[in-house]
C-alpha cells in the first residue's frame, strides 16, 4: 500500500521531539511528501517521500497508520504544520468574481456536485492580481489532519507553486510553460504577459504521453517552441526519457533546482536536487 522511497536527513538531529522546527506535507492520491524546515535559519533539514499505491482499496486512516511505522519525522512536535492538498479539483477565480457563497457553484460547473467533500479556498496575489484558488478535498482525509496534527495550515499545491513563482521579483522567465513532475502526475501551468492562463494535473504512464499533453497546450495557448521557456522539475530522471524527449521538441528546456544553501540533509547523488523542487518551492 505504503513504500518509502526516499528518507534523507541532517546529521545534527535538529528534528527532535525538542526541535523549535515546522513540519510540511503535501498529500496527493499517489504520494506523500514530509520535509523540516528551521524556523531560525529556514534550511531544510530532513525530507521524506512515501509512494501509495492507488490500486489498492483506498482507506487515509490505513494509509497515514503505514507512513507512520516507516516515518522518522511524523511522531514529533512542531511549531506548525502546513498541509499541502495536490489534487484537481480545483478552481482559479478572479477576486472580481470570487465570494464563498459562489464557491461550491464553481466546482459544482468544472466537476459536478458532491456533498461528501469538503470546500476550500486559498487567496493568492500573483503579480498584483488577486485571485482564488477553490478546491475539495476527501472528508476522511481533513477529519485525519485535524486528528492527528494540533497546529495547522491548509493550502492547495497549486496555490503554494504560484506564490513561489510570484515572488520571484527578479524572475526575468516569467512567461511560459511551467511542469512539475510527481509519481506518474504532473501539474503544468500556462503564464502570459505575467497572469495564469492554466494550471492542471495530468496522469501519465510514459514519455510521449507527456510530451502529446504539452504540446497541446503549446497549440491551444500559442506559444512558441523555438522561444517560450520550457521550466521543469521534479520526480524524472537528470537524463531519462522524458528530458530528452523534451530537449527534442522545446528549443529552451530549463531544469530547476532549488537552492544549495537551503540544503542541511545529506544528499545522495541518484537524488539530484531538481528532484525535490516541486515540494521545496511550495510557499505557504
Amino acid at each position: 500500500m505504503v513504500q518509502k522511497i526516499i528518507g534523507l536527513y541532517s546529521n545534527n538531529q535538529a528534528y527532535t521531539h525538542f526541535n523549535k522546527s515546522n513540519l510540511f506535507i503535501e498529500i496527493s492520491n499517489s504520494h506523500l511528501a514530509v520535509w523540516v524546515r528551521t524556523e531560525s535559519n529556514n534550511n531544510i533539514i530532513a525530507v521524506e517521500v512515501f509512494l501509495i499505491n492507488e490500486q489498492i482499496s483506498f482507506d487515509w486512516d490505513d494509509i497515514f497508520y503505514e507512513i507512520r511505522k516507516q516515518s522518522v519525522l511524523l511522531d514529533k512536535t512542531y511549531i506548525i504544520t502546513n498541509i499541502f492538498y495536490n489534487n484537481n479539483e480545483s478552481v482559479l477565480v478572479p477576486a472580481y468574481k470570487f465570494n464563498a457563497g459562489t464557491a461550491t457553484g464553481f466546482l459544482d460547473i468544472m466537476f459536478g456536485s458532491n456533498d461528501d467533500c469538503v470546500e476550500k479556498y486559498d487567496s493568492i496575489d500573483f503579480w498584483g492580481e488577486q485571485v482564488y484558488n477553490v478546491y475539495r478535498i476527501n472528508p476522511a482525509l481533513s477529519t485525519l489532519i485535524k486528528t492527528n496534527f494540533i497546529t495547522i495550515t491548509e493550502f492547495h499545491t497549486y496555490s503554494g507553486l504560484l506564490k513561489n513563482l510570484s515572488i520571484q521579483k527578479d524572475n526575468q522567465q516569467g512567461d511560459g510553460l511551467y511542469v512539475n513532475f510527481y509519481n506518474q502526475l504532473f501539474i503544468a501551468f500556462v503564464i502570459k504577459n505575467k497572469k495564469i492562463q492554466l494550471i492542471q494535473s495530468f496522469k501519465y504512464t510514459i514519455p510521449e504521453d507527456v510530451l502529446y499533453y504539452l504540446l497541446n497546450l503549446v497549440e491551444n495557448f500559442k506559444l512558441v517552441l523555438t522561444s517560450d521557456p520550457l521550466t521543469i522539475s521534479g520526480m524524472i530522471e537528470q537524463n531519462g526519457a522524458i528530458i530528452q524527449l523534451l530537449q527534442m521538441h522545446f528549443a529552451n528546456v530549463y531544469i530547476a533546482s532549488v537552492d544549495n544553501s537551503e540544503i542541511a540533509f545529506e544528499q545522495y547523488a541518484h537524488y539530484p536536487l531538481h528532484y525535490f523542487t516541486p515540494f521545496f518551492n511550495l510557499q505557504v
